[in-house]
C-alpha cells in the first residue's frame, strides 16, 4: 500500500515549537457507558458449525420458547377421558458472526516527525494505537443503534437535489431530522458508501468533510475515479457492506444487527429466519407517540402492553435507552412549578428547574424505569429491553489483528513493486453478532416529538 503524501502533510502542518502540554486534542468523544453497560450484560458465545440439511453452515442457533405446553379442559371424573396433553414447543433463529475492522495507517514521516511535545501536538503513531480499542468501541454503539442494513444517514427527500458527484467533487446532503440524520455519522473523514433510494449502491469511498449542525447538513467528497449522480433521497451507508450481504443492497442483514433489529414495528415478515406468522411471540410491543412529548401516559400504555403480553415480573429487568432528546422531552414534563411554598421565616431558595443528571453517562427514572442515554440513539423513540434477552455471537473477543507471531504492526506494500512503502498499519478486529431471546419482551414507543434545538 503506497501512503499519500496528504497523510503526512495533514500531521506535519501541525508542528509546532515548544507545544503547550494542555492544548486540547482532536474534538472525538468517547463511547456511552450504556454501550459499556450493554457490552458486560451480554453474554457471548463462539460460534461454530452445525447441519442445517445443506451441509456444514457457520451459524447459531438462538432458541425461542413459543409455549410450555400442556392442555386445560373440562374432564368427567366418572371413568372418564383425561385427555393426552401437550408438550412445549420451541423454535430457533439463526445467526452468524459479522466482521468488521478499523484500519489505521500511518506514514513513517508522520511518525518520525510527532515524537515529542517539541514537534508536534500529540505523538500519532502512540495516539492512534492507544486510542484504537476507544475508537472502534465508538462505531460499534453507533452500530447498536440500526437495524442491519447499514444505513448510517437518509437524504431528505425535500428540496432541490445536491450537485456534483464527479471525482474531487463535494456533494452535500440534507438530512432527514427523525430517523437518522447526522448523529449516526461518527464525523470528519468518515468512510462511507452512497446507495440510491432503490437500495443499489451508487459510489464507495466517499468521505465525509463537512457536518452542518445548525443546517442538518453533511458533505462528502468524491474519491478519485468516482462518478455518481447524487439524488436528495440518497443513503449514506457504511463502507464495503456488500461482503456481508452478498450483494450491493442495503438489505436486512448487510451489517451486522443492531438493537432495531429486534426492536422492530414489524408484524410481518420473518426475524432471523423465524416468520412473525409462526412466533407471533416475536412481535414488539409499540406505542405511538402521536407526535407529541414523552408523557407518563404513554409509559403506563407500555407498561400496559407489556405486562398483558408477558407478566409484572419482567418489568425488573426492564431498561430504557434513548437519545438526549427524549430525556429533555421527560425534563420538560417537570418544568411546569409555578410555586414555592416555605415556613415563617423561611427563605426563598433557589432552584435548578434543569434538575440532577443531564450528563450524557447519566440515567434518569421515568415510569419506575431507569433509562440511560446515547447520542446515537433515534430521536424520535425510546425502547425498553431487557439487557439480558440480549448476546453476541463471534468467532473471538475484540481485539488487535495479530499474527501467530504475534505481530500487530504492518508495514505496507506498493501494489505495482511489491516493495515496503515507508509506513505502518495496524487493526482492530470485531466479529460479533448481536441476538435477542425474546424480542417480545420489549416496549417501542416512536412518532415522539423532538425538542426544539435537540
Amino acid at each position: 500500500m503506497a501512503f499519500p503524501a496528504a497523510l503526512s502533510a495533514q500531521v506535519v502542518a501541525t508542528q509546532l515549537e515548544q507545544v503547550n502540554p494542555k492544548l486540547p486534542k482532536y474534538l472525538v468523544a468517547e463511547s456511552s457507558n450504556f454501550a459499556k453497560l450493554f457490552d458486560k450484560a451480554a453474554p457471548k458465545h463462539k460460534v461454530s458449525a452445525w447441519n442445517a440439511g445443506s451441509g456444514a453452515v457457520l451459524a447459531y442457533r438462538v432458541p425461542v420458547l413459543l409455549n410450555r405446553g400442556g392442555d386445560y379442559q373440562v374432564i368427567s371424573l366418572d371413568n372418564g377421558d383425561l385427555g393426552s396433553g401437550s408438550m412445549m414447543t420451541t423454535a430457533y433463529m439463526t445467526l452468524g458472526a459479522f466482521a468488521t475492522d478499523i484500519a489505521y495507517a500511518v506514514p513513517m514521516q508522520a511518525a518520525m516527525s510527532t515524537k515529542s511535545n517539541a514537534q508536534a501536538i500529540t505523538n500519532v503513531l502512540e495516539d492512534s494505537i492507544t486510542n484504537g480499542i476507544k475508537e472502534s468501541a465508538i462505531y460499534d454503539e453507533i452500530g447498536l443503534f440500526q437495524d442491519s442494513t447499514g444505513i448510517l444517514a437518509m437524504g431528505s427527500g425535500t428540496g432541490s437535489a445536491p450537485s456534483g458527484g464527479s471525482a474531487g467533487s463535494s456533494v452535500t446532503y440534507n438530512l432527514e431530522t427523525l430517523a437518522f440524520s447526522y448523529i449516526r455519522i461518527r464525523g470528519n473523514n468518515t468512510l462511507l458508501d452512497v446507495y440510491g433510494s432503490n437500495n443499489v449502491i451508487k459510489q464507495t469511498g466517499v468521505r465525509v468533510t463537512n457536518i452542518n449542525y445548525s443546517q442538518n447538513q453533511v458533505t462528502v467528497l468524491v474519491p478519485s475515479g468516482g462518478n455518481y449522480s447524487p439524488a436528495n433521497n440518497d443513503q449514506l451507508a457504511y463502507p464495503n457492506m456488500s461482503l456481508g450481504a452478498g450483494g450491493y443492497t442495503t438489505t436486512s442483514g448487510s451489517f451486522r444487527n443492531g438493537i432495531y433489529t429486534f426492536q422492530t414495528t414489524n408484524t410481518t415478515g420473518s426475524l432471523l429466519g423465524l416468520t412473525y406468522s409462526s412466533a407471533y411471540e416475536l412481535v414488539c410491543n409499540v406505542v405511538n407517540g402521536g407526535g407529541g412529548y414523552y408523557t407518563p401516559s404513554l409509559l403506563f400504555s407500555g407498561k400496559s402492553q407489556l405486562t398483558q403480553r408477558r407478566d409484572d415480573k419482567v418489568l425488573s429487568g426492564i431498561k430504557g435507552v434513548c437519545h438526549t432528546a427524549q430525556r429533555t422531552s421527560w425534563y420538560l414534563q417537570a418544568v411546569t412549578i409555578a410555586n414555592q411554598f416555605l415556613r415563617p421565616g423561611e427563605a426563598s431558595k433557589p432552584n435548578d428547574l434543569a434538575g440532577q443528571g443531564t450528563m450524557l453517562s447519566d440515567t434518569f427514572e421515568a415510569g419506575d424505569v431507569i433509562h440511560h442515554v446515547s447520542r446515537y440513539a433515534n430521536k424520535s423513540r425510546v425502547d425498553w429491553f431487557d439487557p439480558k434477552n440480549f448476546g453476541w455471537v463471534q468467532w473471538d473477543e475484540p481485539a488487535f489483528v495479530t499474527t501467530p507471531e504475534g505481530q500487530r504492526i504492518f508495514i505496507g506494500h506498493n501494489t505495482t513493486t511489491g516493495n515496503p512503502t515507508a509506513g505502518f498499519q495496524f487493526y482492530m478486529h470485531n466479529t460479533r453478532n448481536l441476538y435477542s431471546v425474546d424480542p417480545g419482551c420489549s416496549v417501542i414507543t416512536n412518532n415522539l416529538q423532538i425538542p426544539a434545538g435537540q
